[in-house]
């Protein structure tokens, strides 16, 4: 329990948590009689550049989000220095990180999935057309309230896309978190809405499957991958439609041009798929999703092994015998049957 009393005019009631550079205070704000969230970043180890670079990022924080009013994001309410703290008065928000419900392995349905990433997107196309992209979309800045709605927070390394030359982040410097960067963060190119885009897309991989799309046990290597390797696609991770696998291939495209153009079109595909429909825009032809019928292949899907290999097991009453299959034929024209008959013989 910090020993802190008061930030400004704000009543200091307890910790609620730790950032990234300094603690998350309960608060109140006596004049409003208002509960607030009190973000701060103790600068006292900081030598002056970086004390002045830490000011003017809470700064552009506020500046940025006080021009957004939005039911899915966080609101900012006040920002201050006193002593070796500076500090950031936001909005309260009962609820937890999603970056809670991942380290804790919790998972949710399909359709509270679609839900969560659905208002995560619909926060980032507000923000992008009030010029401002959040580069640094992470389940750590996605907050879900006891209501279970989603609240996008932190956006202290946006860029407001019609600041000044200069008062943006120089070119070939990397900001944001490596795990959920796009390949044009990785590199240092110029950014816009896009980047945001593949970043969601990342985001609602592991919402999907519980892992990340792209691993490793380097930064270089894990910057190699974004940069050039596809994912597994979700279907071959976990039981969802190829559809799911085309919406995917969109949102993490490596070329920008390749991506959805906004949060809004990848918003829309993912509430076709909850209506049960095909996620493309009527005449829209659907993505070849890179590596999938190759990856059909090596599994041997549909071929007649496959085939005469189920027709062995399909009948058995032992769950061991049918999940032979699956190891053989993870992709098999008979997976999603195979996982119903071992679902019913275990009694699941």
């Amino acid at each position: 329990m910090s020993e802190l009393k008061s930030l400004g005019r704000y009543e200091v009631k307890g910790v609620l948590g730790k950032g990234a550079m300094g603690l998350v205070y309960d608060g109140r704000d006596p004049n409003l009689d208002r509960r607030v969230a009190i973000k701060t970043i103790l600068t006292r180890q900081m030598d002056p550049k970086e004390q002045k670079d830490v000011t003017m990022r809470f700064e552009r924080e506020v500046h940025a989000v006080a021009r957004l009013n939005h039911r899915n994001i966080v609101q900012v309410y006040d920002f201050g220095t006193e002593n070796d703290l500076a500090y950031i008065v936001m909005e309260f928000i009962k609820g937890r990180e999603l970056l809670d419900y991942f380290n804790k392995g919790e998972r949710f349905d399909l359709a509270t999935i679609l839900k969560i990433t659905i208002e995560l997107l619909d926060a980032l196309d507000f923000a992008h057309e009030h010029d401002i992209i959040h580069r640094d979309v992470k389940p750590a800045n996605v907050m879900i309230d006891a209501a279970g709605h989603v609240k996008l927070t932190d956006f202290g390394v946006a860029r407001l896309t019609d600041a000044p030359e200069g008062e943006a982040t120089r070119m070939g410097k990397q900001i944001g978190t490596p795990s959920y960067m796009s390949p044009e963060q990785i590199q240092g190119q110029k950014l816009d809405r896009r980047t945001d885009v593949f970043s969601a897309g990342i985001v609602f991989y592991q919402l999907l499957t519980g892992k990340k799309p792209f691993e490793s046990g380097s930064q270089f290597g894990l910057q190699a991958k974004i940069v050039q390797e596809d994912p597994a696609w979700p279907s071959q991770v976990v039981q969802v439609p190829p559809e799911f696998d085309r919406v995917m291939a969109r949102a993490l495209a490596k070329e920008p041009d390749k991506r959805y153009k906004t949060a809004r079109k990848f918003a829309e595909a993912l509430k076709r798929l909850l209506e049960g429909k095909a996620p493309e825009e009527p005449g829209e032809a659907p993505i070849a999703v890179p590596g999938a019928a190759a990856a059909a292949a090596s599994d041997g899907s549909g071929s007649e092994a496959d085939v005469e290999f189920w027709n062995d097991v399909k009948d058995s009453t032992e769950p061991e015998d049918i999940e032979l299959y699956l190891e053989q034929f993870k992709n098999g024209k008979f997976a999603a049957e195979a996982r119903k008959r071992i679902a019913a013989l275990k009694g699941n």
